[in-house]
């Protein structure tokens, strides 16, 4: 059974060994309409607007999955050294990603040091502003609600896939999935991942970029600076157990040496599996231990 819907800037892609019964696929639907609404930096009325708007000590109460996935983006900040940041909002807007996907050009301003502390204290579903900095979650916020559809369908079906943008949930009680990865330029399959219980997320600086004068900035920030990641990386995949594990591995992976990746990347998630594009083109995996030739 293959249902899709449209989400986050996204198709949304549900393939389920049964079919999803009417009552179930409308309650997805009623969460993704949540999300968008909610979870949205465009959209003035979201919670993560309203959020960001806060001065310090003022508090907002916000929706369950909202602080939950806040708190889990936080505790994902201060493990990773500040490596990967929910809080470069203001950053990308000074790079020029002042609006929706796609457009082409856009103009830089200067922009301010990202946050080392956490901006924001949660409480239960209480959200107070502590200090200086903005809330983007992006692709973590992609992985979260498609986690949460998946707890969800893997009530009452044994193996399904979700697809969104370049992250994939799979489980399966027999068979593993085949996970086609895409050069970013050609589209084309240039490898493939076996899985049959876990996610893999896939990070180019291809699809989100824009000129500034002659140019190129991309969507892929580093953490401690805020300006997009200079690296010889154009896309890189990882493999985890879980979604929000992979999506933070790849963009610590942009930011790191092979040696940081090794003393740090994978202390933090040892049973995480790189795929690193150069370039040249040239495929490289990594996992604890070092590199090795990709088998999926």
């Amino acid at each position: 059974m293959d249902r899709q819907l449209y989400s986050m800037h996204n198709i949304i892609r549900f393939v389920t060994d049964q079919p999803i019964l009417d009552k179930e696929w409308q309650a997805i639907h009623h969460f993704f309409q949540y999300v968008d609404r909610q979870w949205s930096r465009f959209d003035p009325a979201s919670e993560i607007s309203r959020l960001n708007r806060l001065l310090i000590g003022q508090s907002l109460t916000v929706s369950l999955p909202l602080a939950r996935l806040l708190q889990r983006a936080i505790r994902y900040f201060e493990q990773t050294e500040h490596y990967f940041s929910p809080f470069l909002l203001e950053q990308q807007y000074a790079n020029g990603y002042d609006r929706s996907f796609p457009f082409h050009a856009a103009t830089e301003i200067e922009g301010t040091v990202p946050p080392d502390i956490s901006p924001f204290l949660v409480e239960g579903c209480e959200v107070t502003r502590v200090g200086g900095g903005s809330i983007d979650l992006g692709g973590i916020g992609k992985g979260a609600a498609a986690m949460i559809v998946a707890q969800r369908l893997r009530k009452s079906h044994t193996r399904g896939l979700i697809e969104a943008g370049g992250d994939v949930i799979v489980w399966s009680d027999a068979h593993p999935w085949k996970i086609a990865i895409t050069d970013p330029q050609t589209e084309q399959a240039i490898a493939e991942v076996r899985l049959r219980q876990g996610a893999v997320a896939t990070s180019n600086r291809i699809y989100r970029s824009w000129k500034v004068g002659e140019r190129t900035n991309h969507h892929l920030l580093s953490g401690k600076t805020g300006r997009p990641i200079e690296t010889r990386y154009v896309q890189i995949t990882a493999s985890a157990p879980q979604l929000y594990e992979a999506e933070v591995m790849t963009k610590l992976a942009f930011q790191m040496t092979e040696t940081e990746r090794q003393d740090k990347l994978f202390k933090w998630f040892p049973n995480g599996r790189l795929l690193l594009m150069d370039d040249s083109g040239k495929m490289v995996a990594e996992e604890k231990g070092g590199q090795s030739i990709w088998t999926g």
